[in-house]
């Protein structure tokens, strides 16, 4: 495959909140896959070349020269055709609006859009090349079948976005967001899975990070877009829970590499919970779920504990959670938190003694 390919129709749209780096940004709403999009474009703002010349006392010119243009960043704008209050959420920093369920179903003006953050957009596109359908020469094709279908992908970050005006009337609606692109040196290799790793296309990460000077990266790849984020609302984004050793994100001790296939964000992180040592008769430990604390009693069933977890006010509810096995100290509990958060441990207040564990 070459470097050569159409770009015909925007297909799909995901944002991920981002820093000023491009680092993605772990959060319980931190990304979203949408279709909901007219168009987006890219304008770039170039520093204008200068010419340099010096005349000498004759007045001719005895020096002539000239700097190149230089490009300061994009000017990108999003065309949504969907009041998407999730996306706009992500892009600016505004406030939703939420019903009596806590669902988002709007969102809120505000002065001020925020400068510290912001999100990378990455785009699939259609059209069909020649190259997308090589004539095979060996039989292996048959052992890793794919549609055959090949997408334009488009990576960029974007911040300082702001929101256009809008017309209602008889007609249409559209509305704009516009932001300044920025290098996304934080952004490495990506917590997704984009870019075909073999002959067959097998899904991975970027096969390299993103460059430092880098405002926007684009290829052709054979991995399908993302489907389309359930009910449009903004879906946790985790790093720390997901990238743990050997999979390190950008590398881990020793030289360690960063991992070549990007673990789901759709799956939930799996954590046993057991007692070493002791055993105890008594006291509690502290499971940090994102940094809020739940406290466990050192006998705890599995219903217990996911009655503590479940109080925690982190917006999830008790089908978020699900708790197995227990009764401690004897059993190891079995937790999967909702996607997006992390369990760590906190406090141990075992009595006599006792060492809790987590894998």
């Amino acid at each position: 495959m070459t470097g050569v390919f159409p770009v015909v129709k925007g297909v799909r749209l995901r944002a991920t909140k981002i820093n000023n780096c491009g680092l993605p940004i772990p959060g319980p709403r931190n990304r979203i896959v949408t279709d909901g999009f007219v168009k987006v474009t890219l304008t770039p703002v170039w520093r204008e070349p200068q010419d340099l010349e010096q005349v000498n006392a004759e007045g001719k010119i005895c020096v002539a020269d000239r700097t190149p243009p230089t490009r300061k960043w994009h000017t990108a704008a999003v065309d949504l055709c969907n009041v998407n209050s999730g996306l706009i959420t992500l892009f600016n920093g505004w406030p939703q609006v939420l019903d009596y369920a806590d669902s988002p179903i709007g969102y809120q003006d505000a002065t001020d859009v925020d400068g510290d953050y912001g999100v990378a957009l990455e785009i699939w596109t259609g059209g069909k090349s020649l190259e997308d359908c090589p004539v095979p020469s060996l039989d292996t094709l048959f052992s890793s079948p794919s549609s055959g279908l090949h997408y334009g992908y488009f990576l960029f970050g974007v911040v300082e976005a702001q929101l256009g005006g809008i017309d209602i009337g008889a007609q249409v609606s559209t509305f704009t967001l516009t932001g300044i692109t920025v290098a996304m040196p934080q952004w490495g290799r990506g917590p997704y899975n984009v870019a075909g790793t073999d002959v067959n296309g097998t899904p991975g990460r970027l096969l390299t990070a993103v460059g430092d000077d880098a405002h926007y990266t684009a290829f052709r790849t054979p991995v399908a877009p993302p489907a389309i984020t359930n009910g449009g609302d903004p879906q946790p984004l985790d790093i720390l829970g997901k990238f743990v050793a050997p999979n390190y994100y950008f590398g881990g001790p020793s030289n360690a590499p960063a991992v070549d296939v990007a673990p789901s964000q759709d799956d939930a992180h799996t954590v046993t919970v057991s007692i070493t040592g002791g055993p105890p008769t008594g006291g509690n430990f502290v499971l940090d779920a994102n940094g809020l604390p739940a406290t466990i009693a050192w006998n705890s069933t599995a219903a217990a504990a996911k009655s503590a977890l479940v109080a925690l006010d982190d917006g999830y509810g008790a089908s978020d959670w699900t708790v197995t096995g227990g009764a401690l100290p004897g059993t190891p509990l079995v937790i999967t938190p909702p996607i997006g958060v992390t369990l760590t441990l906190g406090t141990n207040a075992l009595t006599p003694s006792g060492t809790v564990v987590l894998s």
